[in-house]
């Protein structure tokens, strides 16, 4: 059920006859009742479905997404991409908010299926057990074990995909009715719960959480700066909310009638083909109008989807005569525009490859720009900025959000080229700002603004390929300010908890003041990477050691015990989530097992050779350090006994230098991995 669409109504019993026409009004459970009413006063929000993502980003993954939203069901997502390991109670918590899971299996011929079809496998019969509606589906070629036969679908393409999900959601949203009933009549009868089980911090993971996000985030640097210009970034390392900065702004730029917000995450790139597609370029003057042509042709394209979802989903009296001229257009080309933007973005390199353009022009560069012009459909483009000019009212600001460039970002990639094409999205943004603001010798006022999220550690290799990197204005997401990391927590305890609490009753009545005599902030605060996912993280953690131990607060043990699984939760994460790694960093990484929390260079070395990795040269050597340091595992030591931690990586030259002065060798491995690797404190 969508909450959003039920903001108009005011009457509950006026919804409920809405959608249960055929059901006489008594017949519709006090629970159903109380549930819908909670949703639409904003008590409560009630998803009907967990969806399990596909291991790896696909487009099967964004269809389901798409689906889901054109069936109006809202659902929690369980994205791979994002958090590779959720702990078993998420899921448990997860599935007693909803009636139905669909699961995505992966297929046998990639790497990792095992695991992720175990875990789909276990979730599934914890969801089946539980009565739930299920739903599991699988990419050929994969064998179904005996008892998955009943319920487990498999596909070989898109088309195939979409007629199974779609089949599914249509029976959901048919019966979403019975199931909500079905879910409230079966919860078991539980013990009256402590007032520390009750409370809630939310999520780790911005995308389990973008509707709520909204009510409790907290901003770390002024939001209106993130728009200010033509091109704006935000840069940030992995976890410090990126994601969560740009849910947060949509929400807030919409609450402004005058400006028109374009969302782009894409859910993974066509990275070989487009490396390819560069590298067959002649020249610099060709790579770079070919980039500026691909992105250009992108974001005019998901403008224009955009802006007709809005228009189509007005009522026809409410429809211009502009209006109608636009739908009709976007339709008779809607393998153009209504398809999501990764199969754009990879129709358009198809097309290009098919026409092989290293041997267009043949130096000349009008005749380049002609052909790959008409490949790109910037007849096309021409077209839309007229209808862009009827449609988006003078003195409107159209602005662009772009996450999730870096999903496809990896050792393996060639980095100079992928930095290339990012930076070729700050150049093509001033020249679409010249487009809009006159069309047709006509004035449109329209302000035009790009703004794109990036982790540090890319933003580094891109600016190292820019001409003028200091002309790129950028906005850092920075938590080294102890005060301002515990407002997350502290604005959560109070809006998540209906505002029944002061951010005081957080500290006074659920969590003791010290440990080991060292105030409860400082001590967490020295655990943790300090980023607001990994602070959640650990919250949530602590609370339930408490919870589960009978505790009325948050004692020393809870926080001991929640610093172990924080501790396997970082180790597993910086496996599996660093883009830019080395293939035998986890080797490495357990040969750091019982080792002392101090390394000298001596000691790094030799774990190195045992994990296989090069340690032939002092450039092999420094540069593998150098990675450590980045990865935050471990830091330099920049005064005798006292080592930094590199979280913003504009500080690593300076401690770098600084421990290269103090001759120091001697490197200590971060709190937050210390219980999972056992290290020994000396």
């Amino acid at each position: 059920m969508d909450t959003v669409g039920y903001s108009t109504y005011t009457n509950t019993r006026d919804i409920i006859s809405k959608f249960y026409k055929e059901q006489p009004y008594n017949q519709v459970k006090k629970c159903l009742w109380d549930t819908l009413a909670d949703t639409i006063e904003g008590k409560e929000s009630r998803a009907s479905f967990l969806i399990m993502n596909g291991q790896v980003n696909t487009n099967y993954n964004q269809d389901i997404i798409n689906l889901a939203k054109q069936f109006k069901l809202p659902y929690i997502l369980d994205d791979p991409a994002e958090s590779k390991v959720e702990p078993l109670t998420w899921y448990v918590q997860q599935l007693s908010l909803v009636p139905c899971l669909l699961s995505q299996l992966s297929s046998s011929h990639r790497i990792g299926h095992e695991v992720h079809n175990a875990k789909c496998s276990l979730i599934s019969g914890l969801a089946l057990g539980r009565d739930k509606r299920i739903k599991m589906i699988a990419e050929t070629p994969y064998e179904s074990p005996l008892d998955l036969k009943e319920v487990l679908k498999k596909f070989n393409n898109r088309n195939e995909c979409i007629d199974i999900v779609s089949s599914f959601f249509e029976e959901v949203q048919k019966d979403i009715g019975e199931l909500y009933v079905r879910q409230e009549t079966i919860k078991e009868i539980k013990h009256k719960r402590s007032e520390l089980q009750n409370i809630s911090f939310g999520e780790a993971i911005a995308e389990h959480e973008s509707q709520e996000l909204y009510q409790y985030f907290v901003e770390s640097s002024n939001i209106n700066t993130l728009i200010k210009g033509e091109h704006n970034i935000v840069v940030g390392r992995k976890g410090t909310g990126k994601t969560a900065t740009l849910y947060y702004l949509n929400s807030e730029l919409k609450r402004d009638k005058r400006n028109h917000i374009v969302v782009i995450k894409p859910i993974n790139f066509e990275i070989d083909g487009l490396i390819s597609l560069m590298e067959a370029a002649n020249n610099e003057f060709e790579k770079g109008f070919l980039v500026e042509c691909i992105w250009k042709f992108l974001i005019y394209t998901e403008i224009a989807k955009t802006l007709f979802e809005d228009i189509d989903s007005k009522p026809d009296y409410a429809k211009t005569k502009n209006d109608f001229e636009f739908i009709k257009y976007i339709n008779t080309k809607s393998s153009i525009f209504l398809t999501d933007f990764s199969t754009r973005l990879e129709e358009q390199i198809k097309v290009l490859k098919q026409n092989n353009i290293s041997e267009i022009g043949n130096g000349n560069n009008q005749e380049y720009r002609l052909k790959i012009s008409e490949y790109l459909h910037q007849g096309t483009i021409s077209i839309l900025k007229d209808h862009f000019a009827k449609l988006i009212p003078k003195q409107h600001k159209l602005i662009v959000l772009i996450d999730n460039l870096d999903k496809s970002w990896r050792a393996s990639s060639k980095i100079n080229i992928l930095s290339k094409y990012i930076l070729g999205l700050l150049g093509v943004s001033g020249r679409i700002v010249n487009e809009l603001s006159v069309i047709k010798s006509a004035q449109t006022e329209i302000s035009f603004h790009l703004t794109i999220f990036l982790r540090s550690d890319i933003f580094k290799y891109i600016t190292s390929n820019a001409r003028e990197p200091d002309k790129i204005e950028v906005t850092r997401l920075q938590w080294d300010d102890k005060d301002l990391l515990f407002r997350i927590i502290e604005e959560r305890f109070v809006e998540l908890n209906e505002k029944n609490y002061r951010v005081q009753d957080l500290w006074e009545r659920f969590i003791v003041k010290d440990v080991r005599n060292i105030p409860v902030k400082e001590y967490i605060m020295d655990l943790i990477f300090p980023r607001p996912r990994d602070i959640i993280y650990f919250f949530k953690s602590a609370k339930n050691f408490a919870v589960s131990r009978g505790h009325l607060l948050i004692q020393d043990d809870d926080i001991n015990s929640a610093h172990k699984e924080y501790s396997s939760w970082v180790f597993k994460s910086i496996i599996v989530e660093n883009g830019i790694t080395i293939t035998q960093m986890e080797n490495f990484m357990y040969e750091l097992m019982a080792s002392t929390i101090i390394l000298t260079e001596d000691e790094i070395i030799e774990k190195m050779k045992i994990a296989s990795i090069n340690a032939d040269t002092p450039q092999a050597i420094e540069s593998f350090i150098d990675h450590l340091v980045d990865l935050t595992i471990i830091g330099r030591e920049v005064k005798e006994g006292i080592f930094e931690y590199e979280y913003d990586v504009d500080k690593s030259k300076k401690i770098k230098k600084i421990a290269q002065k103090l001759n120091s060798k001697r490197f200590r491995i971060h709190n937050a991995l210390v219980p999972y690797l056992e290290c020994v404190v000396t």
